[in-house]
């Protein structure tokens, strides 16, 4: 079975972690989960500078690939304190090692900015080599893990069993084509990638062509990848980094502001005429923010496929490009704008991804550079107890942005 590690520097806490994790029924078929002690953390970490060292100077000798504990782990789970571990480093710069000197797969950090916080900004945290940030009360929640789920779940988790293999695919594919120009590679041509906002595009290399950065250059020199001073270690490495880095680029960076590439709940929040069942029944619209593919939304996908992100293990839900489909003549709404003037009240709760009636909904304005900044939570004092008690506990930050 594939592994999970987990290292924190308590013994009694990442006890606690691996027992909640093996309560789920879908990790315990699918997963060994095991605990990293003290010696192994410290082993494991002078490897991997072993690996880092080798990688600037080719005559230094280092472990190959398979050897090291952290390339056994199919996720690896880091918490940001590591103090007893050692003095020096966090959860963040265990994770820098383990994605640019490890065969590891998804990493998940946790507690660096909370136990159980839910993201009102929506941009995430795309400078952490986490694929994903948690906190610690979050990691056991199945909705990670497994459909259907209920109670908090934010919109930009993804589920982790699919994420996992569309990373290693991603990272498969990429092996040999590190000198593809990424935004090419990934279909953004024009009119879509003139959208694309100059600071997205920075992100993927810092002069003044982010359009012709390769992946192989991005990893290198963007300092997005291996640090300034950090040199590749060889191509699969440098293909893991890619695999990482620019998903995860694409879905806090990109995806998140729903104006580049938008989602199935987002677009039928648009475009309510795209849905294949009952437009008046909430059912019908909470059926899009499914991760089982495109065929499971609801949705009238064939209508639109010409204009679909076809990348589809660089995302973890399916996405369409909103630029020319916004224009497309074919869509009720586009048509005849006022066609949709009859649709119910319903809105989409990116905490708890599912649709809610408006009356029962708090809005919010999320930090992005996008024209779609007004999104929803749930308002917990509207529902006289019936989704609120999924929500004890959870920390809205930064709240000013409910007061915008």
């Amino acid at each position: 079975m594939k592994k999970i590690l987990i290292c924190d520097d308590d013994s009694g806490v990442r006890t606690r972690w691996k027992k909640m994790l093996q309560a789920i029924p879908s990790v315990k078929r699918a997963f060994d989960v095991e605990t990293v002690g003290s010696e192994d953390f410290k082993d494991t970490l002078t490897d991997l500078e072993g690996r880092r060292r080798k990688a600037r100077n080719k005559k230094v000798i280092a472990s190959p690939w398979g050897k090291n504990l952290f390339d056994s782990a199919a996720i690896l789970i880091v918490d940001y304190d590591l103090l007893k571990f050692n003095d020096y480093i966090t959860g963040e710069g265990v994770a820098y090692l383990a994605r640019c000197y490890s065969r590891c797969g998804l990493i998940i950090a946790l507690n660096q900015f909370g136990e159980n916080t839910f993201d009102l900004t929506l941009r995430g945290n795309p400078d952490s080599f986490a694929d994903l940030n948690l906190g610690s009360r979050q990691l056991s929640n199945p909705s990670l893990w497994h459909e259907p789920w209920k109670g908090f779940r934010p919109s930009y988790w993804p589920m982790l069993p699919t994420a996992l293999k569309a990373f290693e695919s991603r990272a498969k594919e990429l092996k040999g084509g590190l000198g593809n120009k990424i935004l090419s590679y990934l279909r953004f041509l024009p009119p879509s990638s003139e959208t694309l906002p100059r600071s997205t595009k920075e992100f993927l290399g810092s002069g003044d062509k982010p359009d012709d950065v390769s992946f192989r250059q991005f990893v290198h020199d963007s300092g997005n990848g291996l640090r300034r001073k950090d040199e590749i270690l060889d191509d699969e490495s440098v293909a893991r980094i890619a695999a990482a880095r620019v998903s995860k680029w694409l879905e806090r960076m990109v995806l998140s502001g729903q104006d580049v590439l938008v989602d199935g709940p987002h677009l039928v929040s648009r475009f309510p005429s795209l849905l294949t069942g009952n437009v008046s029944t909430i059912s019908s619209w909470n059926t899009t923010p499914s991760f089982q593919g495109v065929r499971s939304l609801g949705i009238k996908y064939s209508r639109i496929a010409k204009f679909r992100f076809d990348k589809q293990d660089w995302l973890f839900r399916p996405a369409w490009f909103w630029k020319p489909l916004s224009s497309f003549a074919e869509i009720a709404e586009v048509a005849d704008p006022w066609w949709s003037a009859e649709r119910p009240d319903f809105v989409f709760a990116e905490d708890l991804s599912r649709f809610l009636p408006r009356a029962e909904a708090r809005e919010f304005v999320a930090e992005l550079p996008s024209p779609f900044v007004r999104r929803f939570v749930l308002d917990k004092e509207s529902q006289k107890g019936r989704l609120a008690p999924y929500l004890k506990g959870v920390e809205y930050v930064p709240a000013v942005r409910f007061s915008m």
